[in-house]
């Protein structure tokens, strides 16, 4: 533009004389004034039209922005860039991690520094030296794009931190069950073809370690396990706490079924192992199961096992089990506190196990078919330790065949008061660790009891940690036992552990007795889905029963006659009892339940 206004100043005069438009010089001084201040006005005017059509186009950078606002999580400064870069000519912006750029015959502008925390960088404009020079224009979009993308940096930040906090876990770092759920619905809406496993691991009988520990130990287990949890999960997992002792691993991108069940055996055999706390070491039993989902129904399987799986915390209600006197006193340290553990150690080596037993009705003929025991171990003042406490523990001590052989020679000798007033009981139910299994003298007893009670039958029943130490080590022993004319196997706590689908297909099972939690929740499509399929190969297979455990209702009792169920325990129909208060049951009333007890089912 200089050079241009030089040629004009110049060349004016001799133009004018070259055309004869006049010989004066006050005449061609006055021309030349003339289109001077002409061509000054065309080039302010261009000069005003140029310097429009930067600010509109950086009003355009700048709205385009705004429109991307709010801006993505991950690299939101290219996004800025891109923007910018839509409404600028002849220039270019981009992100630098210096503001003292010097590259030949450039020259550059910057923002202020943007910190995301760990990193500083800049916002750049470069121009070569035949581009148009910066105006204050370019500036107000480095300073204006700064100062946007500064703060939704820190809006991010804040919004990520009470997501965070919102969606974790504040007790075991563990995402929520909402989180779980929104997880669950993301990746169904981003690849319905992506195949999805879902986890859960289940801390059993937690209330129960809160009663012997206090809340503070339970606490502790409950961290541990999800911290054991973590250390084995993958990177394509997310761990979430789905209830008060439940947490349900989602792994993304799932190549090998094989491989998703292997690695839960690994999470679980660590999970299980005992908690080192203050108060010493403390049990720990984990149950697992696994859901996949597939090409024909989606993601749907995984919807209805997340329903299924909200059932009660167990920890939500920390009431005491056996009463107020069960209650350790550790937590005010007085000198009521006793070791759990002692006790325990104590009662098995002196034989002191008390055994109380819970009728099996069938509801059909109204009549006692069969027994259930349930460990029971006090202190010298009476207090009680719960029967997963006393099973768990004696497991950690090593003293589970010796509880479990006590426990079937006291049920020997009761059983035979029984079948004296009722010789048509014959089957009595014992629980198994499963280390059991690996014992001479156990299977030694059996094997007596073979020849010494022919009448007698023993249902070895078998839970999610029993299932593991047979997968592991013991199939050979539990065929061998299955040989034996007097004893059954059966699972309990059917329906809560993925194991038991491959317990059914190389166990030679006898019977299966589905959880309380189940029954409770006997309105959930999928419970009553399992509890339908056990119940469809109880009659493709006639030996084969089933028996559902906790019912306390008439429609519980309902429902379960409306399938085709006939095999019943729980509080609604008779309570646990000791073996003289049975016997005593058994002399005034048989084996016969009263008419009374289901007063509501009897009209269905």
């Amino acid at each position: 533009m200089m050079l241009a206004d030089l040629m004009a100043i110049v060349w004016i005069p001799d133009i004018l004389q070259f055309a004869n438009i006049g010989t004066s010089p006050a005449t061609v001084l006055s021309v030349s004034i003339l289109m001077l201040i002409a061509y000054s006005l065309l080039l302010m005017a261009i000069n005003t039209l140029n310097r429009l059509a930067r600010s509109k186009n950086a009003l355009k950078s700048i709205a385009n922005v705004s429109d991307a606002l709010p801006l993505p999580d991950q690299a939101p400064e290219e996004t800025v860039v891109r923007r910018i870069n839509r409404g600028l000519i002849s220039m270019r912006c981009f992100v630098s991690d210096t503001n003292d750029l010097n590259r030949r015959w450039h020259s550059y502008r910057y923002s202020e520094p943007i910190s995301t925390g760990s990193r500083q960088y800049y916002l750049a404009i470069e121009r070569s030296v035949w581009n148009r020079p910066f105006m204050s224009t370019d500036e107000t979009i480095l300073l204006t794009c700064g100062e946007i993308l500064t703060e939704s940096l820190r809006v991010g930040k804040t919004v990520k931190l009470l997501r965070t906090e919102a969606e974790t876990d504040a007790l075991t770092g563990a995402l929520t069950y909402r989180a779980f759920i929104g997880h669950l619905k993301s990746l169904q809406t981003e690849n319905v073809h992506n195949l999805v496993a879902v986890v859960y691991f289940g801390v059993e009988h937690l209330r129960a370690v809160n009663e012997h520990y206090g809340r503070r130990i339970a606490n502790t287990v409950l961290r541990s396990v999800s911290m054991r949890l973590s250390r084995l999960m993958p990177e394509n997992a997310t761990l979430s706490r789905v209830s008060g002792a439940e947490f349900a691993m989602i792994i993304t991108n799932v190549t090998s079924t094989d491989d998703v069940e292997e690695l839960t055996v690994r999470m679980r055999n660590l999970a299980v192992m005992p908690v080192y706390t203050e108060e010493g070491e403390v049990s720990v039993d984990v149950s697992s199961s696994i859901s996949f989902s597939n090409e024909t129904d989606g993601f749907s399987v995984l919807f209805a096992d997340a329903n299924a799986h909200i059932y009660e915390s167990e920890s939500a209600n920390l009431s005491v089990v056996d009463d107020a006197e069960a209650v350790l006193a550790m937590q005010n340290g007085s000198g009521d506190y006793f070791n759990a553990s002692d006790v325990l150690r104590s009662a098995i080596e002196n034989n002191t196990v008390s055994v109380l037993y819970q009728p099996i009705f069938n509801v059909n003929t109204k009549r006692i078919v069969s027994l259930d025991t349930i460990v029971r171990v006090h202190d010298k003042k009476g207090r009680t330790l719960t029967s997963y406490f006393v099973m768990a523990e004696a497991y950690r001590l090593g003293m589970s065949a010796q509880l479990t052989l006590d426990v079937l020679d006291t049920c020997v000798k009761d059983m035979t008061d029984f079948r004296k007033v009722a010789p048509e009981l014959d089957i009595v139910g014992i629980y198994m660790n499963g280390s059991e299994l690996t014992n001479s003298r156990f299977h030694e007893r059996l094997e007596q009891l073979t020849h010494e009670q022919p009448h007698l039958r023993f249902g070895l029943q078998m839970g999610s940690h029993a299932i593991h130490v047979l997968h592991d080590e013991a199939d050979d022993e539990v065929t061998d036992l299955a040989a034996l004319p007097n004893v059954k196997l059966g699972l309990i706590h059917a329906g809560t552990t993925y194991s038991e689908i491959a317990a059914f297909a190389r166990l030679p099972l006898d019977f299966a007795q589905f959880d309380e939690t189940m029954v409770r929740e006997f309105r959930v499509p999928r419970a009553m889905q399992i509890m339908q399929h056990a119940l469809n190969i109880s009659r493709d297979n006639g030996a084969y029963q089933v028996v559902f455990n906790g019912v306390e209702t008439p429609e519980q009792v309902d429902f379960i006659r409306s399938i085709g169920g006939s095999l019943v325990e729980g509080t609604l129909l008779c309570n646990a009892m000791s073996a003289n208060e049975f016997l005593m049951r058994l002399e005034t009333m048989g084996t016969v339940l009263p008419d009374a007890a289901l007063p509501q089912a009897e009209q269905a």
